[in-house]
């Protein structure tokens, strides 16, 4: 089942929704009255102010607080401009879960952001260096593109989010991004990150 057959299938109104870079879709320790699906760009989901993980096309924001008047359990945020379609929560887990084909579909979007909080534990295990190297792999293998022997960042991945993400002090961070420039493992290119790829 695809996004639109499951969309399709809830019987909702949906509304679709346009999102500026920097919007917060649900704050943490608040009720959110909706469930957006996105169509396009990138979000952070963050708790205690450190980024957890990142949310693209396809993924749900608003289904780990799924019950009605249930208070979320962290901030989203838009990096980009966003295009979703949200329908209202009331009523909507009984239409997500009443079909096997429905169910799969709702907890494989769960499962994401949870294989995203054991990723995250794994990497905070490791020293500064091999964080900033583990993160940069595994946002490239996720969203990057490959170009010229090398695999393009999106432009939402900056080095600031990235340190957010991987818990590396600012300073630190750009000690580190300027190491690895130097070393040639990343290059920036008009504030685009390029991972080199090792032949």
């Amino acid at each position: 089942m695809n996004r639109n057959e499951f969309l399709t299938e809830l019987h909702v109104d949906l509304e679709k929704i346009v999102l500026e870079q920097g919007y917060i879709v649900s704050r943490e320790n608040e009720r959110n009255e909706y469930v957006y699906v996105i169509e396009s760009g990138f979000c952070s989901f963050c708790r205690d102010n450190h980024i957890s993980g990142f949310l693209s096309e396809n993924d749900m924001i608003g289904i780990f607080d799924i019950l009605d008047g249930e208070k979320s359990t962290m901030t989203i945020q838009t990096l980009t401009t966003v295009t979703a379609l949200r329908f209202k929560k009331t009523g909507a887990i009984k239409q997500m879960i009443n079909t096997p084909q429905k169910s799969y579909y709702f907890y494989s979007r769960l499962q994401r952001y949870q294989q995203q909080f054991v990723d995250k534990s794994i990497i905070l295990t490791l020293s500064a260096n091999e964080r900033l190297t583990k993160c940069l792999k595994l946002i490239a293998d996720t969203y990057g593109k490959p170009l010229d022997g090398a695999i393009i960042l999106p432009k939402a991945f900056t080095i600031d989010i990235i340190a957010n993400y991987v818990e590396i002090r600012s300073e630190r961070m750009h000690y580190l991004y300027k190491k690895m420039i130097q070393t040639g493992r990343i290059k920036n290119h008009n504030g685009q990150l390029f991972i080199i790829i090792d032949n």
